[in-house]
């Protein structure tokens, strides 16, 4: 990319911090803005129709959250999103974006891989579901998000495996004695 294309890109770019557990996102709000996440979690979560919280993604430093695209529906954010530590976040005008990776090549492949990720990180969600053991669950958790467990809670962590907090602490204390 060219200095002045740089240059573009940064007067898009509004920051923004968060402290932990502040709401980046409501679900069904109106948030047409792309996210990098600069340092810090956020968490994606829906709240079921008995009021639980139940964690559907994690986004870590250093990563675009899925695309405005794949995160809404006529506008609207699909889920909630919350900072799990003190995060920084680059946000950028969406439209704004996509007119602009659309006349850029180095861009667009950067968009493409942007997506790519969402959808592994969808397919990796989905194989961890389908595991029938919570051992099997935990897993596989730990081998796509290496170090989160420093950062966020077990329950999270629990609601993400579908699974209780107890019966994730009892697989852990297992695996530690293995």
């Amino acid at each position: 990319m060219i200095p002045e294309e740089w240059d573009i890109i940064k007067t898009m770019a509004e920051l923004k911090v968060l402290k932990k557990e502040d709401s980046l996102i409501q679900q069904n709000a109106f948030f047409e803005k792309e996210v990098f996440i600069e340092k810090g979690i956020i968490r994606a979560y829906i709240i079921d129709d008995d009021g639980n919280e139940k964690s559907i993604a994690f986004y870590e430093e250093g990563k675009f959250m899925s695309t405005s695209t794949l995160r809404t529906l006529n506008g609207r954010s699909l889920h909630h999103y919350q900072a799990m530590c003190k995060t920084e976040l680059i946000l950028f005008n969406s439209n704004e974006l996509k007119s602009f990776f659309s006349n850029n090549n180095f861009l667009s492949e950067i968009g493409k891989t942007i997506k790519e990720g969402e959808i592994k990180r969808q397919n990796n969600r989905d194989n961890c579901l389908l595991q029938v053991k919570g051992r099997d669950k935990y897993l596989n958790f730990i081998k796509h998000y290496p170090n989160i467990e420093l950062h966020i809670s077990q329950k999270h962590i629990a609601s993400y495996l579908g699974i209780t907090p107890i019966s994730l602490s009892r697989i852990k204390s297992n695996l530690r004695k293995m």
